[in-house]
């Protein structure tokens, strides 16, 4: 029975730490499609994001997540589509997921309501050698499976005017599940991805030409375990971003972004966390670089605020 726990426990995370089984970002106010999949097209853009995290710094097997997340609306700007692959890292596994996103696009007041869709594969990864067993009687079989695909299937609502925007999102609400042991004890070893609940808001003010304070918080959820980041930024003559966020789960993260030009960005974020695993680490840091392309004779317009 020790052996079936230790395997269900690696394939869904820790649940106390349940943002592991996904990757959990500190920068998701740039790379909105990896949080929710209405945002697709929201841009007005064809806008490419590219994401690098390094969880722990300096702990053996710590997660490590990069993401690349493309969306763009479609020419009668009533739909979107986008595409996220993401390799998440976590001790003896690795994820890789390959996502497509559909919004569809409704004018709502000053603003445009999505409805999005989000589908793909889920290509699970194990090396059973990496791990270090106190207990013999822990010792994971050979007839273990060392890979394995699932499908998943994300839901998202998504509202957003030019200064402020409004989301809630629920990934995997197909919950897969994966037998990794075959025989007399498979029963006992199905796995499950369990349906994580997001809730996203942002609002941005605009006190004079130069000067723009942003706001903004995310709420994750998922097996009875939740936790919230709330941040707040100032954009200084639309070129260069600071921000703090508070996450209640006892982090800190400081972070920048810089508008390199109308259509190229970057940021940098770094967390201060007072967990126990975090304190003998040297923190998790994130960096990020998006690109945007006008397409169908619409403009990059400046600054973007989300």
């Amino acid at each position: 029975m020790k052996k079936i726990l230790l395997i269900i426990l690696l394939l869904v995370g820790t649940l106390q730490t349940f943002s592991q089984q996904d990757p959990q970002y500190s920068l998701y106010m740039f790379n909105p499609l990896g949080v929710n999949p209405g945002y697709a097209g929201s841009r007005e853009v064809l806008s490419a994001v590219l994401v690098h995290r390094s969880q722990w710094i300096g702990l053996e097997g710590a997660p490590e997540t990069q993401a690349l997340a493309i969306n763009t609306p479609l020419k009668n700007k009533k739909m979107g589509v986008g595409l996220q692959i993401v390799n998440d890292k976590i001790g003896p596994k690795t994820v890789q997921t390959f996502t497509l996103a559909y919004a569809y696009r409704l004018k709502l007041g000053r603003g445009k309501l999505a409805f999005g869709l989000r589908g793909g594969i889920l290509n699970y990864n194990y090396d059973w050698n990496k791990i270090e067993y106190k207990d013999e009687d822990d010792v994971i079989p050979n007839t273990a499976a060392e890979s394995f695909m699932l499908p998943t299937v994300d839901f998202g609502i998504y509202y957003n005017t030019r200064t402020m925007y409004f989301g809630i999102a629920l990934d995997h609400i197909n919950r897969a599940q994966f037998n990794l042991i075959e025989g007399q004890d498979s029963i006992n070893s199905a796995a499950r991805v369990y349906s994580n609940f997001t809730a996203t808001f942002g609002k941005a003010f605009v006190i004079s030409d130069n000067l723009i304070i942003k706001t903004s918080l995310i709420t994750r959820l998922a097996q009875g375990a939740g936790n919230i980041d709330i941040n707040s930024s100032v954009l200084f003559k639309n070129k260069i971003l600071f921000g703090v966020t508070l996450r209640t789960s006892g982090a800190l993260v400081f972070m920048t972004e810089i508008n390199l030009s109308k259509n190229l960005r970057m940021g940098i974020a770094y967390d201060v966390d007072a967990s126990k695993i975090a304190r003998s680490t040297s923190g998790s840091f994130e960096v990020f670089v998006g690109y945007d392309v006008g397409l169908f004779k619409s403009k990059v317009v400046s600054p973007r605020y989300f």
